[in-house]
């Protein structure tokens, strides 16, 4: 561009024509001070701080571009700023000094301040006033200025050049276009300016005076090149030009450099235009970038919005931008057309972009997957660091910036409260990554505060939702609080301010909520979509040939094909994508600090008076629960829940000690304190909580959490009991699914008691436990009890299933059809589904009633207990070994975690742990249905068969039988002499003798005490009419307790009496 010659002059009419206006604009917009300041001690030529008004010109002769002059010459120049109106300072008149021999044209000596002037400033510029002069010392090309050296040849004035001619020539110059457009020009002569006049030494140096007045003319000529571009005769885009110049890097000569952003934050109080033009730029480059995604060059833009904020003037100005926070804007748009939006909004989540990541989805390989899920984070990782530089600049840089940006936060938040409904529109919410950025951000600016001992969390102030939050929970749900308590709670207001640790506090939870959290849930639903969208296309594709003879009808059927396999890519990518930016192990483990903190802070908040983590916990809770915890959102402990899930699921190394204490302590106490939680499904994430954190990872054989609840304190003293009781509860949720959840919940809570039950502590406190809280524990009992029975039948049933079904498919009848064969094997594969499902609880119930009978067999043999434990026992024994065991054969049982050997093997420990309770032998012995005396015998014999006891065992097993043997022949002796019981004795229930009868209150039905306990179990009705009943509302029926033992008694004697009068008869008849 320098070594082109200057393109042909403009049309001097034209230039004539629009002299006034253009020279109007241009001296309006350069005012500043008049006051002359002498250039040199050596000349006396005038400058001033403000533009200096070049004199009036004839119209030169010369072919060269010139400046738009006024028409009529005067000998002396009439200053400009008196067309505006302006007061005019009388200028004093030009002398020119005439030498004997004038050295060169310009009148100075080549070593004086006037010459110095003349060459600085031409090579500043590029300009000149000497037509054969075309080139500087650097060889760049010159812009001969012919109307500034004709203005001057007219006043008699030395050629040279001036700061109070310098406007005219810059002007001329810029006009010329003789280095493209003016304002690229200009900013290439503001980097030579400034360069300069950052080499000066002094301020009382003259090169000081003389480098300051052009820089400032240079930096008024750039905003006229930007806002006035007319006034160049440049047509008035419709962009702000310097959008350009901002993408630049600042070295650039064409980009905005540190001291031209500083010489305009300067220029604020005294020229608007200049923040208006500079905000102008960065709104405008906010809406380009909007339009743009990972794919494209988006770099420059973070680039330019980075040196942008780091000027408060410019930062201040930016955050009062009508689009820094949009009113009525939809969520949706917040990050289109927001001033920030854009730069939050880039991920790799982005449809174009996952799709760029991973090409060839369906076939890609695992590593190729991982290694281009490390690319896509480590790109991610470093716009997020870009995005927390900006954002942190807008918190720290001022007060007000500081609220524009926490309220911009807020409305994220607050406007995407739509992402966490059950059926999520995408067209209405904000997408995921641009919510995962705002959560990582946020998390972030919460790092100052987040020390390792919690020394700030007291500074974390509850009543900040009782105030004026930024942040909106007036639809969400309460922890342990209805709408109308909730509402009641926050319409008291609270005095007060609230601090910054305390706003990013509650909008960080928040951000989880909605963000990170909402992202991982639509994860999870995406991978069902395109788990059904693989066996669709896997159904449709075969069905290709059925279209081969219509060409039509398949191409209709090719093009759905296509389109599901572009579905299916896209989604895969988009699974893939995500789960990269989820996996970031960075990003997790500060979530995680900050969960750990929400943790200690909600531990806290329910245990006033305890200063927490400083004092130990005390459980269980104050049964007066805080109105502030119940009226806190339910994401405070849904968040932790879903974050820590995710974490010691899918990425559990990340958790350190330190962390599994809090996590395993929040845990322990909303189990056991389990009143403080109205959702049953947070109370079950946390039970999933340990249950992940006890599976063997690398390093770690008990899991992340395993090492901690093993051994910990507080968890020996309190974890076991929080299992049982929520074992209890969740016998019923309250959901429609809530029968099949609780054995989901059940088998979790079963490993997790694996995993503690080798440490002898927990053993004895469970047995302290059964001796203090009894009805406690015989409710767990009964309840683990109808697991196993339901459990144990379903499984047996599902193979007696399998296998009359696999023989029917073996040897189908001959008028078997293709549709009935069909219909076997469907019936044939949901027996086998459901087979695999029961069968590994199955195996869980049954080993822990194995543990359980064996460490506390007395609480098995109560009397509410003992006969439901007995008959279960007998039946399931009966089904392994009596005579229809052949029908829980199938083929390849390993498939179904079915091992039959096992089983009994088992089974007879549980027998074995409970051989020396004579009411358990008692309850085998009257179990007229399933208990055979040859059932033991067969089982002995399997068990010695294959080994599955030991020598030892099977004595005590072979004692066992023979001892229930003879407990069946007394029942049965006793029984035949009691013979008829009266109807007022008998049992309404079960139609046995009453032991011990006591009367219902509401019903006044007589029940055996037995009976009733062991009803009230399951239901806590009375059974007769179903009003609400306890054990400790039945009334003892003491007369007929004691009738039934005396008429008991009676029976007996009598019947003995006639066996020893038998046996004396028959003694005498022998002899």
């Amino acid at each position: 561009m320098d070594d082109q010659p200057p393109p042909p002059p403009p049309d001097q009419d034209t230039i004539m024509a629009d002299a006034d206006k253009i020279r109007a604009k241009r001296l309006a917009k350069l005012g500043g001070p008049s006051k002359p300041a002498a250039a040199a001690a050596a000349a006396t030529t005038t400058g001033t701080a403000g533009p200096s008004p070049s004199p009036a010109a004839s119209t030169p002769t010369s072919s060269t571009p010139t400046l738009p002059q006024a028409p009529s010459p005067k000998p002396v120049a009439q200053n400009p700023f008196s067309q505006l109106g302006m007061a005019v300072e009388s200028k004093p008149t030009s002398r020119i000094h005439i030498k004997p021999k004038a050295a060169n044209s310009s009148g100075a000596s080549e070593d004086s301040i006037e010459a110095w002037e003349d060459h600085t400033l031409g090579a500043i510029f590029r300009v000149t006033l000497h037509s054969d002069s075309t080139r500087d010392g650097h060889g760049k090309l010159l812009c001969f200025l012919a109307g500034v050296r004709s203005d001057l040849e007219e006043e008699q004035r030395p050629i040279r050049l001036s700061t109070d001619i310098l406007d005219q020539a810059i002007l001329e110059s810029a006009s010329s276009k003789s280095e493209g457009k003016p304002l690229d020009y200009l900013l290439g002569c503001w980097k030579r300016v400034s360069r300069l006049f950052r080499a000066t030494q002094t301020k009382q140096d003259p090169k000081h005076e003389i480098l300051k007045e052009a820089r400032r003319l240079c930096f008024s000529y750039c905003i006229f090149a930007a806002t006035i571009p007319d006034m160049f005769g440049e047509e008035v885009s419709q962009g702000n030009p310097l959008v350009e110049h901002l993408l630049l890097e600042p070295e650039n000569d064409r980009g905005l450099c540190h001291e031209f952003l500083t010489e305009a934050v300067s220029r604020f109080n005294e020229d608007e235009s200049v923040k208006e033009v500079l905000v102008g730029a960065m709104e405008q480059l906010s809406r380009r970038l909007a339009k743009m995604s990972m794919n494209d060059d988006f770099k420059p833009y973070i680039l330019a919005m980075r040196n942008f904020v780091r000027y408060q003037p410019l930062l201040i100005a930016l955050s009062e931008s009508p689009i820094f926070l949009p009113a009525n804007i939809e969520p949706q748009q917040i990050e289109t057309k927001s001033l920030l939006g854009p730069f939050f909004r880039l991920s790799p989540t982005q449809g174009e972009v996952a799709l760029n990541y991973f090409a060839s989805p369906q076939t890609i390989a695992k590593d190729a997957v991982s290694n281009c899920q490390n690319a896509l984070r480590m790109t991610l990782q470093t716009h997020q660091d870009e995005l927390f530089d900006i954002a942190d600049c807008f918190i720290k840089k001022s007060k007000n910036s500081r609220e524009k940006m926490l309220n911009w936060f807020a409305l994220t938040v607050n406007a995407n409260h739509k992402r966490r409904a059950l059926q999520v529109d995408a067209k209405t919410v904000s997408t995921d990554g641009f919510m995962v950025n705002i959560t990582v951000i946020l998390d972030r600016l919460c790092e100052p505060f987040m020390d390792a001992t919690f020394s700030k969390v007291d500074r974390v102030d509850v009543d900040y939702l009782r105030r004026s939050p930024r942040v909106d929970i007036s639809d969400e749900t309460k922890i342990n609080a209805d709408q109308k308590d909730s509402d009641a709670f926050y319409s008291t207001k609270v005095p007060g301010t609230d601090n910054f640790i305390t706003e990013v506090f509650f909008l960080t939870v928040a951000a989880h909520h909605y963000g990170t959290e909402a992202a991982n849930t639509k994860l999870s639903s995406l991978q069902r979509e395109v788990k059904h969208l693989q066996k669709q296309l896997k159904q449709m594709e075969p069905e290709r040939h059925k279209y081969a003879s219509n060409p039509a009808q398949l191409a209709v059927f090719d093009d759905h094909i296509r389109k599901a396999k572009d579905r299916l890519d896209k989604g895969l990518c988009t699974i893939m994508a995500t789960e990269g930016v989820l996996l970031d192990e960075v990003a997790q483990a500060r979530s995680m600090q900050f969960m750990r903190y929400v943790i200690v802070w909600l531990l806290r908040l329910v245990s006033p008076g305890i200063n927490f983590p400083r004092s130990p916990l005390q459980l269980p809770l104050p049964q007066q629960q805080p109105e502030a915890f119940k009226n806190l959102p339910e994401y405070f402990l849904e968040d932790i829940v879903d974050n820590f899930k995710f974490i010691t699921s899918k990425m559990p190394l990340i958790i350190t000690s330190t962390q599994s204490e809090e996590l395993m302590m929040i845990c322990i106490v909303f189990l056991r304190s389990s009143e403080y939680i109205k959702n049953p499904y947070l109370k079950s994430g946390l039970v999933t909580i340990l249950y992940h954190g006890v599976w063997e990872v690398r390093g770690h054989k008990k899991g992340v959490l395993g090492d901690a609840l093993f051994a910990h304190k507080f968890a020996t003293k309190h974890l076991l009991h929080s299992l049982m009781k929520f074992y209890n509860e969740c016998e019923s949720t309250g959901a429609h699914t809530q029968f099949y959840d609780k054995f989901n919940i059940r088998y979790e809570i079963f490993q997790v008691i694996k995993c503690i039950w080798p440490n002898p502590i927990y053993r004895e406190n469970l047995a302290t436990e059964a001796r203090v809280n009894l009805d406690f524990f015989v409710q767990f009992v009964n309840l683990l009890l109808n697991d196993v029975t339901f459990v144990l039948d379903e499984s047996f049933t599902a193979f007696t299933q399998i296998h009359e079904l696999s023989k029917v498919l073996k040897a189908p009848a001959d008028d078997m059809d293709t549709n009935a064969r069909t219909e076997v094997e469907e019936k044939l594969s949901a027996a086998q589904s459901k087979a695999k499902s029961y069968m590994q609880l199955t195996n869980e119930t049954v080993a822990m009633l194995k543990l359980f009978t064996e460490a506390l067999s007395d609480s098995f043999t109560k009397a509410e207990i003992v006969q439901r434990l007995a008959h279960m026992l007998d039946y399931n024994l009966d089904a392994l070994v009596g005579p229809k065991k052949a029908s829980l054969k199938v083929e390849n049982p390993q498939d179904y975690g079915w091992d039959p050997k096992q089983m009994l093997s088992e089974i007879s420990d549980v027998y074995l742990n409970l051989k020396d309770k004579e009411l358990f032998i008692n309850a085998i012995a009257t179990d007229g249905r399933s208990y055979r005396h040859e059932h033991f015998t067969t089982a002995q014999t399997i068990m010695q068969r294959f080994a599955l006891k030991s020598t030892e065992q099977l004595q005590e097993w072979a004692r066992l039988a023979d001892r229930i043997k003879v407990a069946q022949e007394e029942a049965e002796l006793e029984e035949a002499d009691l013979g008829e019981i009266p109807e007022e004795f008998t049992d309404p229930l079960l139609a046995t003798l009453m032991e011990d009868p006591v009367i219902l209150p509401t019903s006044r039905t007589v029940i055996d005490r037995s009976t009733i306990r062991s009803h009230l179990l399951s239901d806590p009705n009375d059974p007769f009419n179903r009003v609400p009943l306890t054990i400790d509302q039945v009334v003892p029926d003491t007369e007929l307790k004691n009738r039934i033992q005396e008429w008991k008694s009676k029976m007996l004697t009598e019947k003995l009496a006639e066996r020893a009068a038998a046996s004396a008869n028959e003694a005498m008849d022998t002899s």
